[in-house]
């Protein structure tokens, strides 16, 4: 998908006037009509159950396009104190969403018809009064219906928070640890003004604890935060470019994936290609997921070894190791460290062996278009509030993999969505 824009958000706002910003949300809105129409997908509905969207990149440039000149129109017609007003406010609404995960809203509310607000309160454990007002304001950002009065249906919103604990768990996480974390981010700066890591972060001066040994003592929150991954890979972290850029048929052999997790990315790679086994190095917790995900097909193939990143990687001979969704967990200092760390099994495989870092990629700044960027700095504030970790663009993997090692060497970049694959090599000496 490009996400090249030829004019900034500001330029495009100040040569368009209302009504022009108002016949192209009406043109760009008949394309999204007449795409769904030629590729067979139901139209958009109010209904709890409207079908997904189609999740295809022709469909997110029309998306797009339709969603900027929309935002495009709103802060012309706004102005800014509206705009700030609305800004000011969604820490409420968003209070309110996590008051509903917390005490079940979303679950109590039937899959099919209507409950009372009486009902849900009573259900809930929570008083009427309370109850009733979290409701109406979710119900105000498109998160519930009131289909009758004082009783509470669920919308397309709500209902994906019904059926999908994954993405549930996922906005539960980013409201209660994450949301209460990015609320002392000032402070956390102004105490380190000059450098950070991934012990000094705003989650740590906020919870007293790094995340990671957070989630060590917490054993109730670990378990959301590995469904929190879960669904935060259905809101964002295809493996598009890892998977069909990458020539895996070329391979032989055994492939590692460093930081796999419990195995999903690995498992699936076996699933498409039945030549290759895999190795998932992680911790015993993961590995104890990924079990369960093992089918009859990938059983004999994809295996599991518990290893950090950080240690020097203990095995060789591989036809390429994996490195995916781990960078921007972590500050320069240690992705150096996990650069390095791949070096001894690097040098005890063959030449052609790549090691492919499969991450979010920064594109070059003034080449996003407004509302792709949002989403990609979204994300690098999250890194920052958690982990000390952040985004990075090409130029920046490749010096930190040269700080690693010298004879690091970036071969090949595939661009795919959120997700970029960097092909990285291992230089030897020529011999004479």
């Amino acid at each position: 998908m490009s996400h090249n824009s030829n004019e900034t958000h500001v330029e495009r706002v100040d040569k368009a006037s209302i009504l022009a910003l108002a016949e192209q949300i009406t043109q760009k809105t008949k394309d999204i009509t007449e795409y769904l129409q030629a590729n067979g997908y139901d139209q958009p509905s109010s209904s709890a159950t409207s079908a997904g969207y189609p999740d295809t990149v022709e469909y997110a440039v029309l998306y797009g396009k339709l969603k900027r000149s929309l935002e495009d129109l709103n802060y012309l017609v706004e102005g800014p104190k509206r705009h700030f007003r609305e800004l000011c406010c969604q820490g409420y609404e968003l209070a309110a969403v996590q008051v509903a995960l917390e005490f079940g809203f979303f679950e109590i509310v039937p899959l099919e018809g209507q409950i009372s607000i009486e009902a849900l309160a009573e259900k809930a454990g929570v008083d009427f009064d309370r109850t009733c007002r979290i409701v109406r304001l979710l119900i105000t950002v498109f998160i519930f219906q009131e289909p009758a009065p004082g009783f509470i249906a669920h919308n397309p919103s709500s209902y994906l928070l019904h059926v999908d604990e994954e993405i549930r768990s996922t906005l539960h996480y980013s409201l209660d640890e994450m949301l209460k974390a990015a609320s002392a981010t000032a402070d956390n700066v102004k105490a380190s003004p000059l450098e950070y890591d991934s012990a000094l972060t705003p989650f740590s001066t906020l919870h007293g604890i790094p995340i990671f040994q957070f989630y060590e003592k917490d054993t109730r929150r670990s378990i959301r935060f590995a469904k929190a991954m879960a669904g935060w890979a259905k809101l964002n972290l295809n493996i598009n470019a890892l998977k069909e850029a990458f020539p895996w048929h070329e391979l032989k052999g055994t492939v590692v994936d460093v930081g796999g997790g419990s195995g999903k990315v690995s498992i699936t790679l076996a699933q498409s290609f039945p030549d290759l086994k895999f190795i998932v190095q992680d911790s015993a917790d993961m590995h104890t997921a990924g079990q369960s995900l093992l089918t009859d097909e990938t059983r004999d193939r994809v295996s599991f070894m518990q290893h950090s990143f950080f240690d020097p990687q203990p095995v060789g001979g591989a036809a390429a190791f994996i490195l995916r969704a781990c960078a921007l967990n972590w500050s320069d200092r240690d992705v150096i460290t996990m650069f390095r760390s791949l070096v001894p099994g690097l040098e005890r495989s063959e030449s052609t062996t790549p090691l492919l870092i499969n991450d979010l990629v920064l594109p070059p700044q003034g080449t996003l278009t407004r509302d792709f960027e949002r989403g990609l700095r979204q994300i690098d504030l999250i890194m920052l509030v958690g982990f000390g970790g952040k985004l990075r663009t090409q130029s920046e993997f490749a010096t930190l993999l040269k700080e690693a090692d010298e004879r690091y060497e970036i071969r090949n970049f595939y661009p795919e969505g959120l997700m970029g694959l960097l092909e990285v090599y291992l230089k030897r000496q020529e011999l004479s």
